[in-house]
Parts: C-alpha cells; sequence; structure tokens
C-alpha cells in the first residue's frame, strides 16, 4: 500500500484557504471565548452603574430611582446585545471594507474617547474624596492613568484575562457585603411605582444617558462559543440583575439621604456585620471598583484605537488623544466635579440617544455580515441524480489515495 503525498491543488483548495482563514481569526488578538466576553461585561459593564451613581439617579429621580433604573437596563441590553450579536456574526471581518463599517468605527472612536475621559475624571474625583484626600491631584491621575493606557495598548487579550482572573473574586466581594449586609432597611422606599408623571420620568431619567452602551468596544471583537452554555447572556443577566439589587437596596438603605451616599460599594462594605470582629471592610470595597474601572477604561481605551484603526489605518491617534484627554485635562480643569454636572446635564439626553444610534446601527451591520456569510457559503456539490452529495470523509479519501 502505497502512501501518496499531499496534493498542492488540494492544499491550496478554497475550503482549506476558509479553515485557514477562520483559524487565523480565532486565533488573532481581538477574539474572544464567551466566557471572556461574560466576565468583561461583569467588570466593565457594572462598575460605574453600582458605584456613584445611585446617589447621582436619586437627586432628581427621590424614589423613582430604581424603576429609573430597570427602565435604562433594559436599554442598555439592547446595546449591549447588538454589541454581542455583531461579534458573533463575525460582523467585524465580513464588512470590512464597507462605508458603513467605517462610518461606524470613526463615530465610536470618537464616542468611547468621550465616555473614557467622562469615566476617567468620574473615577479621579471618587478616589480624591472617598480614598487620596490629601494626595496632591496629579498624584492620582497620573498613578491611575498608568495602568489604563498600559492595559489599553497591550490590547484585547491582556484585559480579558485580567477580566476573567478578577471577575469571580470581584463578584464574590460584592455578594458577600450584600450577604452581610446589617443596617436598616425599608423596600417600600422604592414604592410607589408611578411616583412622578411620565413626563417628568422621561426629562429626568433620560439625563444618564452616558452609562449606557459601557460594552461598545465587544463589537470590534470575534467572540467563539465556548461549550454549550450561553456564558455571555447568563453573565449579562447576573450583571445586570446585580445592578439592580444594588439600586434596590441603595434606596431602602438611605432613602431621600442617597445623594450624600457618594460611592453605594463604599457604603454596602461599611455596614459589613463583621466590622465589629475584624475592623473595617471597605478596603474590599475599594479594591473591588478600583480593578473594575481599570479594567473599564482600558477597554475605552482599546476600543477607541480598534475604531481608529478601522476608520483611518492607525490606533496610534485615537491612543495619543485618549492619553492627553485622560492626564492633561484632568490637571488643568480647577475642579472636575464639573466634568460630572455636564454628564448629568442636557447632554445626557444626546448621549442616550448616541448609545442607542450606535445599537441601531450594530443591528443593521450584524444584518448585512449574516447575508454576506450566506453570499460566501458555497453550495453543497449536486449528484448526476440532483441530490446533495456528503462531503468525501478522510478515511475514505485516505482509502482512495492509497
Amino acid at each position: 500500500m502505497s502512501h501518496s503525498t499531499p496534493d498542492l491543488a488540494h492544499t491550496l483548495s478554497p475550503a482549506n484557504i476558509a479553515v485557514r482563514r477562520s483559524r487565523s481569526v480565532t486565533a488573532g488578538e481581538n477574539a474572544l471565548y464567551n466566557t471572556q466576553a461574560a466576565c468583561l461585561v461583569f467588570c466593565c459593564g457594572t462598575v460605574f452603574k453600582v458605584s456613584s451613581l445611585p446617589g447621582l439617579v436619586s437627586e432628581k429621580m427621590l424614589s423613582d430611582t430604581l424603576w429609573l433604573y430597570l427602565f435604562m437596563l433594559a436599554a442598555d441590553a439592547l446595546c449591549l446585545a447588538a454589541a454581542l450579536s455583531f461579534s458573533f456574526a463575525d460582523g467585524d471581518r465580513l464588512t470590512e471594507g464597507t462605508l458603513s463599517r467605517r462610518v461606524f468605527a470613526a463615530l465610536s472612536s470618537l464616542w468611547l474617547m468621550l465616555k473614557g475621559f467622562v469615566y476617567f475624571a468620574y473615577t479621579v474625583v471618587f478616589l480624591m474624596v472617598d480614598l487620596f484626600d490629601s494626595v496632591p491631584p496629579y498624584v492620582v491621575v497620573i498613578v491611575l492613568a498608568l495602568p489604563v493606557l498600559y492595559l489599553g495598548i497591550k490590547g484585547l487579550r491582556p484585559i480579558a484575562r485580567c477580566a476573567e482572573l478578577f471577575a469571580p473574586l470581584l463578584f464574590i466581594v460584592i455578594v458577600f457585603n450584600l450577604a452581610m449586609l446589617e443596617t436598616d432597611l425599608d423596600f417600600g422606599r422604592n414604592l410607589p411605582v408611578a411616583a412622578m408623571p411620565a413626563k417628568d420620568f422621561f426629562s429626568r431619567g433620560l439625563l444618564y444617558g452616558m452609562w449606557l452602551g459601557d460594552l461598545l468596544p465587544l463589537a470590534f471583537t470575534r467572540t467563539e462559543r465556548k461549550g454549550k452554555c450561553p456564558f455571555a447572556v447568563v453573565g449579562s443577566g447576573i450583571s445586570f440583575a446585580l445592578v439592580a439589587v444594588v439600586a434596590a437596596v441603595a434606596v431602602a438603605m438611605y432613602g431621600a439621604a442617597l445623594p450624600f451616599a457618594y460611592n453605594m460599594l463604599i457604603r454596602l462594605a461599611g455596614f459589613n456585620k463583621l466590622s465589629l470582629e475584624i475592623g473595617r471592610m471597605e478596603w474590599a470595597a475599594i479594591f473591588v471598583v478600583i480593578v473594575m474601572a481599570v479594567l473599564s477604561l482600558s477597554l475605552h481605551l482599546w476600543g477607541a484605537g480598534e475604531g481608529c484603526r478601522r476608520a483611518v489605518g492607525s490606533p496610534i491617534p485615537a491612543r495619543v488623544l485618549f492619553g492627553a484627554g485622560i492626564i492633561v485635562i484632568p490637571l488643568a480643569l480647577d475642579d472636575l466635579r464639573a466634568v460630572t454636572g455636564f454628564s448629568v446635564s442636557s447632554f445626557g439626553y444626546a448621549a442616550f440617544a448616541v448609545s442607542l444610534f450606535f445599537a441601531g446601527m450594530l443591528l443593521l451591520l450584524t444584518a448585512k455580515a449574516k447575508r454576506l456569510a450566506r453570499e460566501q457559503t458555497p453550495p453543497a456539490p449536486n449528484t448526476e441524480d440532483g441530490t446533495l452529495s456528503a462531503p468525501e470523509s478522510t478515511g475514505e479519501k485516505e482509502a482512495a489515495d492509497a
């Protein structure tokens, strides 16, 4: 029995070329498993919604804080579903070179740079108020900027690996603080459902549109399914449910005094019943906030660079602008609270509209990517009797070669 050498024409057949291309994409620097996507959703899509935002929202929404959260989480779920569907459909590769994808990439790069700057200022204010109140501002800015710039420039893989490593620990710490909470809770403060007219509810609530679409950078990834469990969907559901629980607990704890509770995660840790036995527990919540904020800001930087790469061919302009925005501007401003005030002004309406605009664009691009995938899939060959022929198995081919 002789063994034939591989035929060069067979090696370079369209089927083998397609397999090699798919393997190169899967092994590429923008590839994710759905387990990693779930961890990114938790680490990067949760932190800014559960830290200082409850106090900001309750300042205008009062007992409607929880109900606004539920409405905004539904809108955020739409944005996340659009990004994940585009990622799972390999839309970033299939729509490569199209005008619509280049426009989306350019606009998303600019938007992620703006969001990154606002979130960075938001984090610096938290650190200076709750942690480093006697430290010069430039020290806080530089110390926070260094890991953000390092991870964001290193790429998606280091960010995803860090999220995969820290997500279980951070989740356990938050749930532990909720389980060990010891304080007076009155969940009736979340009622009634319609405490203010619908016009006031939306006119006030949509001011917080900046906190939507935090996972937009996932649109520049290719997500592969790992196992049968829909990890990305389950992780997203757990993350959103945790945000809603924290919002409900925040109102139940503080009621009308919630605007004075600057960071909700810190307050949850402060009321831990073990504090009387082992000392103050705020350090654990501070660790959670800092790690999640760094990962989220790094993902925004990476996403801005990837959008810029697809728009103009290089990520460097976005990286330079992002770095300058989070270092130079905070040091030039007298009071970073002005940035937070701007984000919840009438600009919030525009932010809400922009987030839904990107979700709509991604849904259209996903439909286009699926159509292109169907067009690129070659039809199965027909036999002489008109029936579809089954592909030749490896064993049959080896027997024929022998």
